[in-house]
């Protein structure tokens, strides 16, 4: 998706998140720390507006750019790879896969699958995308496939979709849950709009019912399709469009 090549100003906060240089409430520490500079004089508020095309925005005295065009990729994340760049003790980390496609640094993975579960994680350099995709209050739809080790009975499935479970003190919120196929209840398409720590497998545990295969299929309009384990995919610029309304951009 090419970056916005208006001439009408931007905030400071507003542009060193497009950027890719943290959420905007992260960013804004760097400013009234004193550390961002515009034309070489430093400024503090977060809402002055700088003009994109001829300001000189630096950060420790480093020119910092928008890039000419934001990037956004599908990624197929096989199992036993873990969600963060870097290895962790014999799990595979992300950023060999990146390296692997010869894609630039300055793409990093939204949101985390655990280790074992397989599908979508969406990569960009777009810090505004990425965290308006994070943020719990977006709601961005988020489709999963699971495989349970028995049947999930007609009422357990109703507490499933209800939003009466409890996890960590807070209840979870009403999700869709349609067998894969019919009759079937052991294979079930989940719809959900939030995304804690292990939520799906955490969920099932307090039915009485351990998950076997977690695999996401969908993130808001985003599809994984046929692509394989391990392979990248770049979006359309329709898929991202569709993308950002979902976030609510």
């Amino acid at each position: 998706m090419s970056r916005t090549d208006s001439p009408d100003p931007l905030r400071l906060n507003r542009y060193l998140a497009r950027a890719g240089l943290g959420s905007r409430r992260g960013v804004e520490e760097y400013i009234r720390a004193g550390r961002v500079t515009v034309n070489g004089t430093v400024r503090r508020e977060p809402g002055c507006r700088i003009e994109p095309q001829s300001d000189r925005v630096a950060l420790d005295g480093k020119v910092v750019r928008l890039p000419p065009a934001w990037r956004t990729y599908a990624f197929h994340k096989p199992a036993g790879v873990v969600s963060t760049l870097k290895p962790q003790g014999e799990q595979a980390g992300l950023a060999a896969f990146r390296a692997r496609a010869g894609l630039p640094a300055a793409l990093v993975p939204v949101g985390r699958l655990d280790a074992e579960t397989t599908g979508l994680l969406l990569w960009t350099d777009d810090g505004l995308l990425a965290q308006a995709l994070l943020r719990p209050a977006s709601g961005v739809e988020k489709t999963y496939e699971v495989r349970l080790d028995g049947n999930l009975t007609p009422q357990a499935r109703e507490r499933l979709e209800g939003g009466v479970l409890l996890l960590d003190g807070r209840r979870c919120r009403p999700l869709r849950a349609e067998p894969l196929q019919p009759g079937a209840r052991r294979r079930w398409r989940l719809r959900l709009h939030e995304g804690r720590k292990r939520q799906i497998r955490r969920m099932f545990a307090l039915l009485g019912r351990r998950v076997l295969s977690l695999h996401r299929t969908a993130v808001g309009p985003v599809r994984l399709g046929r692509l394989r384990p391990g392979d990248f995919r770049r979006l359309r610029e329709s898929e991202v469009a569709s993308l950002r309304r979902a976030a609510g951009l």
